[in-house]
C-alpha cells in the first residue's frame, strides 16, 4: 500500500466518524429552543349506538311487587356519537382537581322512541329497614312497536301501562372468592390497632378460585303485550 492510499483511507475514517458523531448528537440531543417529541392531536371516534332497550337493573334487594308504571311519553335518543380524547388534556387533568375534562362527546344523530317509565321502592338494606322514596328506571321502544294504539297522549296511566308486561330475574355471575379452605394465614395480634404478625417473616399465602353466584341486580324485562284502547273523553 503507497503513501497517496494510506492518506485516502485516514481521511475517509476520519469523516466517516465525525458523521457519525453528528448523526448521534442530533437524534439525541434537541436544538437550543426546541421541544422534543410531538404533541399528540386529538383522536375523533364514531360511534353507532343502538339505544333501544327493554331491560333495565335494579337492586337486587327491591321487591319486584313494588315496581309501578309512571308515563309513556315520546322521546329523541342519540343514534350516533363522536367521542373526541385530547390526550395532552388527560395528562394535564391528572393533577387537576375534579375529574379531567379531555373527552368531548357530541351527538351526531338522534332518532325518535317511546320511553317507558317505572318507580319502585327503595331497596332494603342489610338492617332489615328499607330505603325511603322511590327510585326510577325507563325502557326505550322503537315508535312502530306501540304503532297499532295510536297516539300515546290519549292513553291514562292504567291504560299506558296495560301496554305491557314485566317480569324480573335474578342472572348468576362469575366472583373471585377466596379460597379459605387452601389459604394460610399467619399468627398475630392487633397493636394499638393495626395487625402485627407474631413471626415478622411468615407470609399469608392466599389462593382464590371462581364460583357463580347470585347478582347484586335484579334484571328487569318489560315487552309490549297488546294495544290499549284508548281514552274516551
Amino acid at each position: 500500500m503507497n503513501k497517496n492510499t494510506i492518506l485516502i483511507a485516514g481521511a475517509a475514517a476520519i469523516i466517516g466518524f465525525g458523521l457519525g458523531y453528528v448523526l448521534k448528537t442530533n437524534s439525541s440531543t434537541p436544538a437550543s429552543g426546541e421541544v422534543q417529541g410531538t404533541i399528540a392531536k386529538p383522536v375523533a371516534q364514531v360511534d353507532q349506538l343502538n339505544p333501544f332497550t327493554n331491560v333495565a337493573a335494579i337492586p337486587a334487594t327491591v321487591d319486584p311487587a313494588t315496581i309501578r308504571f309512571e308515563k309513556l311519553r315520546p322521546v329523541q335518543l342519540a343514534s350516533k356519537t363522536k367521542t373526541t380524547t385530547d390526550s395532552e388534556a388527560c395528562k394535564q387533568g391528572q393533577f387537576r382537581e375534579g375529574d379531567p375534562t379531555c373527552q368531548k362527546v357530541t351527538v351526531l344523530e338522534k332518532v325518535q322512541a317511546i320511553e317507558a317509565r317505572y318507580s319502585y321502592a327503595g331497596p332494603a338494606m342489610a338492617s332489615g329497614e328499607t330505603v325511603l322514596g322511590r327510585d326510577q328506571f325507563s325502557v326505550y321502544f322503537r315508535p312502530e312497536d306501540l304503532g297499532a294504539v295510536g297516539p300515546i297522549e290519549k292513553l291514562n296511566r292504567e291504560q299506558a301501562g296495560s301496554l305491557f308486561d314485566i317480569s324480573t330475574s335474578r342472572p348468576t355471575v362469575q366472583q373471585k372468592l377466596v379460597d379459605k379452605e387452601h389459604s394460610h394465614y399467619c399468627d398475630g395480634n392487633y397493636v394499638d390497632g393495626n395487625w402485627v404478625r407474631k413471626d415478622a417473616s411468615c407470609q399469608d399465602q392466599i389462593q382464590y378460585i371462581n364460583q357463580m353466584v347470585p347478582s347484586t341486580n335484579l334484571v328487569v324485562q318489560v315487552d309490549v303485550r297488546r294495544p290499549a284502547v284508548t281514552a274516551t273523553h
